[in-house]
């Protein structure tokens, strides 16, 4: 199958002429495009969002999203920040080191409210400092009520 696009302000080309971010988009407008004529009930998605820039990351965030209330479930497995704050549910995947196999946690951020705009902005900056010091595995925080519902299998 050849597959052609023509990104916004450019001429049209083949695949292989396009950036890492432009192949991602216009390969998930394919795979949308194809649910929208023979849907599928649920997508699971590994890092589509490497290539992206954070522009083009909040629309394909903010897509998924609008497509995730109405017609399909997606799993999306990414190291972004806007991934996390946008999704309904958290899954961590740990060792357990006792019995030598994985566990998994499962935190439901339905139950928290959104914050308002300047209270974000307050969150990020905190985010910010924490992030220059440590691995992104150690950055994330939720800021929610003082008891959280983590779910361990």
């Amino acid at each position: 199958m050849k597959f052609n696009a023509m990104p916004p302000m450019k001429r049209f080309r083949d695949m292989e002429q396009l950036s890492g971010g432009e192949k991602t988009v216009a390969a998930l407008a394919l795979l949308f495009a194809i649910h929208s004529y023979h849907p599928a009930p649920f997508f699971v998605m590994d890092e589509v969002d490497a290539a992206l820039d954070n522009i083009n990351l909040l629309k394909v965030c903010n897509y998924i999203q609008q497509r995730s209330k109405s017609d399909c479930q997606c799993i999306v497995i990414s190291l972004k920040d806007m991934f996390y704050e946008r999704s309904n549910t958290l899954v961590g995947i740990c060792k357990d080191v006792g019995t030598n196999s994985s566990r998994t946690i499962t935190l439901d951020l339905t139950q928290y409210d959104k914050k308002p705009e300047d209270q974000k902005t307050t969150k990020k900056r905190g985010r910010r400092a924490v992030s220059e010091g440590g691995p992104p595995s150690k950055r994330a925080s939720i800021v929610a009520s003082p008891t959280p519902t983590i779910t361990t299998q």
